[in-house]
């Protein structure tokens, strides 16, 4: 600001009035947004500019690159400017269409300044049209940006590679590597934004034969891939699940960068291997946020839940701001452990710092107060949200079913078909898993059937073993079993396990036999049929047999899996496991435990 200052100072000395000299105004503007790079003062640019009695052109273009390059996001400005200069009757050029059709992502804004760039002559402007596919690319209307694309009558290397990358940022890698494969055969060059774009489709279609097809291929063309495309290339092969062809590029760069780092802890937690990301994140020169929340959701995604919300408290303690990846991912590990008061103070923080809830950490603490019980505070704050997507609806719906709360999940339900969500079969989970907690056979079946002839969802496991528990739970067991018997689906483990449990609580010991048979088929290790048969069999005083299961379960080593439960005092998460005693309070534990056990005899 000082510099601006200076420069300001100096015109006035010369006795140049802004509101008299266009040209020095001009000069005086181009180097204000200039200086936008280091200083966000798109506000002191406009000032300058509204001094200027008649702009051109050139004049309108410098603030619409001010605009472009300012931090803030400028889509609703450039468009507003974009209209003013009609309005003031200045023509646009190719730099301004180019300027205006980059920053904005409005579609329908978009397709009207498409039809102002035919009607003032730039239909064959080949950087001004490829300007405009980027801009239906970055706003998501890739169908539109590709069939501008086609109707170019001419297509250079920018037109091919901001096609495709419009198809990677939609998520469609199989039509960009399609595109790719004819610009091929087209005989069109490749650069590195071109091979980064192919690798990065190859990684989301996961696909490791094509992976090292498309490496082949982009070597024998005569590239040297650099550090930016050799991170691509790390990243493919990890998410292709291949770390051994990831390690291996990665430990043969010579110029390492943080990406790399970053590329190869993210693909080592993805792959589940904890001990060798945690390592290499050790070893790494320099770290920042993406770095600590690659390993964090690293643990989270492998069930570590107390060791993913250590490393967001370590974070904290070395003074790196968390990204949102990193706290939807600890608000994740609160509810998954039921750290309530841990959970809490982060939702303080977040409000503290006054960081705005995107639908991402929305949904992540209504999930973690659901999970933790707080239905009203969740419940709250997702009636709050001011968007919602399938899994926001999800959660609420998911969390109100383990609570019992089947009419609120209906509820839910309805008013996510009114915001035009379309239900997936994770929400029928939830829908059905009410059902069965509040014991509602009919409706249970009647959203079944929504489900399969309404929305199209062929069931899944988790659906026929929800109808299999709500018949079983009302005595119905051999309508549980004709049921299971006239699905679609093969039966697996978990089918079975909820008719067993349904035997169990009625005490069907015939059909808990014939069940736990089939479960065994599957499954011969499979602890818990042989606990399930055996507390069968105890409801109904057959001890020898009892006995017999019991001794099966020796000879064979199969094994009941332990109980795991988890409690949170004064901001520790404590672990506790059926049967050991590694806990460093155990003594203390036991002999209290013994003292409340003699107070209640």
């Amino acid at each position: 600001m000082a510099e601006l200052k200076q420069i300001h100072a100096q015109i006035y000395r010369t006795e140049l009035h802004l509101s008299q000299d266009n040209l020095a105004s001009t000069k005086l503007l181009e180097t204000v947004c200039n200086l936008l790079d280091s200083t966000d003062i798109i506000g002191y640019a406009r000032k300058l500019f509204d001094q200027i009695q008649t702009p051109n052109t050139f004049t309108w273009n410098t603030l619409f690159k001010a605009h472009s390059k300012a931090r803030k996001n400028p889509n609703f400005s450039i468009s507003s400017l974009y209209k003013e200069m009609l309005y003031r009757g200045t023509k646009p050029n190719g730099i301004t269409f180019s300027f205006v059709s980059k920053a904005c992502s409005d579609e329908f804004f978009l397709g009207l300044f498409h039809a102002h760039l035919l009607q003032f002559g730039f239909c064959c402007d080949v950087y001004v049209l490829n300007s405009l596919i980027y801009g239906y690319a970055i706003s998501g209307s890739i169908d539109s940006a590709r069939k501008l694309f086609d109707e170019l009558s001419y297509k250079d290397l920018i037109s091919w590679t901001v096609t495709i990358n419009g198809y990677v940022r939609s998520n469609r890698a199989k039509e960009a590597l399609d595109l790719f494969f004819l610009m091929r055969e087209e005989q069109v060059g490749i650069d590195e934004v071109t091979v980064v774009a192919i690798l990065t489709a190859c990684a989301q279609l996961g696909d490791l034969n094509l992976g090292r097809r498309l490496e082949r291929l982009v070597r024998e063309s005569g590239f040297e891939f650099n550090s930016y495309m050799n991170n691509a290339l790390i990243d493919m092969y990890a998410k292709c699940g291949s770390m051994s062809d990831a390690r291996k590029h990665f430990d043969e760069m010579v110029n390492k960068n943080l990406v790399s780092w970053n590329s190869i802890v993210s693909g080592y937690a993805r792959s589940g291997d904890m001990d060798t990301a945690k390592r290499l994140f050790q070893r790494m020169p320099k770290k920042n946020e993406i770095s600590w929340s690659a390993l964090l959701n690293g643990y989270l995604q492998n069930g570590d839940f107390k060791e993913a919300l250590m490393m967001f408290h370590e974070m904290k303690v070395q003074g790196i701001i968390p990204n949102d990846a990193s706290v939807a991912g600890a608000i994740a590990a609160c509810a998954h452990l039921g750290a309530l008061e841990m959970g809490k103070e982060i939702h303080v923080s977040l409000d503290e710092q006054k960081v705005r809830s995107d639908v991402v950490l929305g949904t992540a603490l209504v999930d973690m107060y659901v999970k933790c019980g707080c239905l009203e505070i969740s419940r709250e704050l997702f009636d709050g949200m001011s968007k919602k997507n399938l899994v926001s609806y999800n959660v609420m719906i998911l969390g109100l079913a383990v609570h019992g709360r089947a009419s609120d999940c209906f509820e839910i339900f309805t008013e996510m078909l009114k915001a035009r969500v379309r239900p997936d079969s994770v929400t029928f989970v939830g829908i059905l898993s009410g059902c069965v907690h509040a014991g509602l056979v009919e409706e249970g079946k009647e959203y079944f059937n929504r489900m399969t002839t309404i929305y199209g969802i062929a069931p899944r496991a988790e659906h026929i073993s929800c109808m299999v528990y709500l018949m079983g739970r009302n005595g119905n067991l051999e309508e549980a079993h004709e049921f299971i018997k006239s699905s679609p689906l093969k039966p697996d483990v978990i089918i079975w396990g909820a008719l067993l449990s349904a035997c169990r609580v009625h005490g069907n010991v015939k059909l808990g036999e014939y069940v736990a048979r089939q479960i065994l088929d599957l499954d011969p290790d499979h602890g818990g049929a042989y606990v399930l048969l055996s507390s069968i069999n105890a409801a109904a005083s057959r001890w020898d047999e009892v006995t017999k299961i019991r001794k099966k379960m020796k000879e064979t080593g199969v094994e009941s899996r332990p109980g795991r439960s988890w409690i949170e005092l004064n901001g520790k998460v404590h672990e506790f496991c059926a049967g050991d005693s590694l806990h460093p309070d155990i003594t203390d534990i036991l002999l209290m435990l013994g003292l409340m056990e003699f107070r209640t005899a």
